[in-house]
């Protein structure tokens, strides 16, 4: 089993969006995903009650970070993909079980400023845990000149996954609907989260 642990350096970001459309775009990929939520809000677990039954099956457990003992091992997976809270530093020793379990560190980051300096302040700490790291740019709006900046300004800070995700709300509308993009026929991003799965897939060896 391979596991992703996906971090933000600041609150409401795309982290939970990121998490659960990477895992549907991994299950419709033929994988057996499940997704264990570690933030207290539990907007992955919400969004989980809410998936139809004839959606693409993925597990799921939420546990909230404070309570992380020991590695997670679920049975029967290809994939585990991890939502974390914002603040993880402030639970070192469950954070750390974490990383220790994680094959990659997904970091999504919007190309605001705030972000950027939010998620620049975030990565020697990323990069102490000693795990692969793979920065995404998302809800971008591509014509803009800062997502233009906003690349070259990441792109120098670590390795950029070759994808980004633009805003659109069809991202927001398929949490509520309770599934990710990739699984609904016509969506722009989904075919993106696809390619992000690809990406990260031949990354981790899979």
């Amino acid at each position: 089993m391979k596991t992703i642990l996906v971090v933000q350096g600041k609150g409401g970001g795309p982290k939970t969006a990121t998490a659960r459309n990477l895992a549907v775009a991994a299950a419709v990929a033929g994988l057996r995903v499940g997704t264990l939520d570690t933030d207290p809000q539990g907007s992955l677990t919400f969004w989980h009650g809410q998936r139809p039954g004839d959606a693409v099956v993925i597990a799921h457990e939420h546990r909230l970070l404070s309570a992380i003992d020991r590695a997670p091992t679920p049975d029967g997976l290809d994939l585990l993909v991890i939502d974390t809270p914002t603040a993880i530093e402030v639970f070192p020793g469950p954070t750390a079980i974490l990383f220790d379990s994680a094959d990659l560190v997904l970091a999504p980051v919007r190309p605001g400023p705030e972000d950027l300096v939010s998620m620049d302040a975030m990565l020697p700490y990323l990069r102490a845990r000693r795990r692969p790291i793979r920065l995404l740019l998302s809800q971008i709006q591509p014509r803009l000149r800062e997502t233009v900046d906003a690349r070259e300004i990441v792109g120098r800070m670590g390795t950029l996954a070759p994808v980004m995700i633009p805003q659109l709300q069809e991202v927001p509308r398929s949490f509520t609907a309770g599934l990710g993009t990739a699984e609904i026929a016509g969506t722009r991003t989904g075919p993106l989260f696809r390619d992000l799965w690809a990406y990260l897939a031949e990354e981790m060896g899979i």
